[in-house]
């Protein structure tokens, strides 16, 4: 039972505590709690959580992305040990009586994820419960969103309950967000490939690194050492950027508003925990392709890849053979599963992936005046996706010259709840 809450306006301060009991703190700032990171990062791997919602992502997103926001931490401790962490920002929008109160995970949407918050299965219904009672009784939020969010994930389960126990204080909803992909890897490379279909596995070994052993000085190396990996960092983000030109496409770091700067905070930070891998194929000394990947406990976190476009790599299917290359390092570090991200993509399928559907769950306050406000600015949402996103950004702009292609603009992420 929650038997002590405590809400915290001070890093520094600390909440009273009850043996055996669930404690919570809430923080207002990153400001601090450094203190807090190997404690909340064990919590997150302990529960299953992703790397997405690790100390160091969080507070790294919220430096670039939360100026026009709210921070709300919560952290909750059973026996003076952190054991679920779920942190929320608060967005207002609109103006006056029309001003809209959000609370969504603190990652989303810039770029958008598959999250998993760190709660434990035994306590879930008890910090769901303690978290939606505060966001909408006490911080007077409209709306709550939680995703988008894996069909894997046990803690969504219960969010029905939770909204059940407190029938007058909020409604629930949800909207399918597609689908993300999983490659879960067995103990060895041979393995892998006998669970590939005839065809693609006779691909995939016609297209190994033997075909440009043959020709090329071919080798696999994986840069890891903080000290390496934000200058390889800049040598793949134009690389990738390279890639996605020849196709007149902007690819993810002019897709995402501040997505350099961002990435690169990253991959600082990350480095130093050990976490970055630059899955790299090089031939006569280029680096011909690479895979931009994040490591957290059993688990690879595929970010991007990138390969050269000049012709004469065509034909060694450095796409694919990347991604295969990438597995393979991944099973000789007891890797177990690649988050290969959001979307539907054939290719990945092929090569083995496993396909989960994905959900945003859309809590919704009672009263009168806030149902109104969410329906007003569902709609708007609706008319910006339609007239911005789907019309200008995705069919008008790739078009244009090189010259007009822009980020997508703050105020259509911030909608896109």
């Amino acid at each position: 039972m929650l038997t002590e809450v405590a809400e915290l306006r001070e890093p520094q301060a600390r909440a009273a505590t009850a043996p055996g009991s669930l404690t919570r703190q809430v923080f207002r700032d990153f400001a601090g709690l450094d203190h807090l990171r190997a404690a909340w990062d064990d919590a997150v791997a302990s529960a299953g959580g992703s790397v997405y919602m690790t100390y160091d992502w969080a507070r790294v997103w919220w430096a670039h992305y939360g100026k026009s926001a709210e921070l709300r931490l919560f952290v909750f401790s059973a026996a003076g040990r952190v054991v679920a962490v779920v942190p929320l920002y608060l967005d207002t929008l609109g103006w006056g009586p029309w001003r809209l109160r959000v609370a969504r995970l603190v990652g989303a949407n810039i770029p958008p994820k598959v999250f998993s918050p760190p709660v434990p299965a035994w306590c879930a219904r008890e910090v769901l419960g303690d978290v939606l009672t505060t966001l909408f009784a006490h911080e007077k939020c409209d709306l709550v969103s939680f995703g988008p969010v894996s069909e894997r994930e046990h803690w969504k389960d219960s969010i029905p309950a939770v909204c059940g126990d407190r029938r007058g204080v909020i409604g629930a909803g949800t909207a399918a967000r597609g689908v993300h992909s999983v490659f879960h890897l067995p103990v060895d490379i041979e393995a892998y490939y006998a669970g590939l279909s005839k065809n693609e596995r006779k691909n995939r070994r016609k297209y190994d690194l033997r075909l440009l052993k043959k020709e090329y000085d071919t080798r696999v190396d994986v840069v890891s050492d903080p000290g390496l990996a934000t200058a390889e960092f800049e040598r793949f983000a134009e690389q990738h950027r390279e890639q996605w030109f020849a196709e007149r496409k902007s690819g993810h770091f002019g897709a995402w508003p501040d997505a350099l700067a961002f990435n690169r905070a990253l991959v600082e930070a990350q480095a130093r925990r050990g976490r970055v891998r630059f899955i790299r194929i090089i031939a006569d000394g280029a680096v011909i392709a690479s895979q931009y990947t994040f490591a957290f406990a059993d688990r690879y976190y595929w970010e991007l890849p990138a390969r050269a476009v000049e012709a004469q790599w065509e034909r060694f299917s450095l796409g694919p053979t990347g991604i295969v290359t990438m597995l393979a390092q991944g099973i000789s570090e007891g890797i177990t599963q690649v988050e290969g991200g959001l979307a539907h993509y054939d290719y990945k399928i092929r090569l083995g992936a496993k396909e989960y559907a994905t959900l945003t769950f859309r809590l919704v306050s009672t009263r009168l005046a806030a149902r109104l406000r969410v329906a007003v600015f569902s709609v708007i949402r609706r008319c910006v996706s339609v007239a911005y996103h789907k019309l200008w950004y995705r069919r008008i702009m790739p078009r244009l010259p090189a010259a007009f292609w822009r980020p997508q603009i703050r105020l259509w992420l911030r909608l896109d709840f």
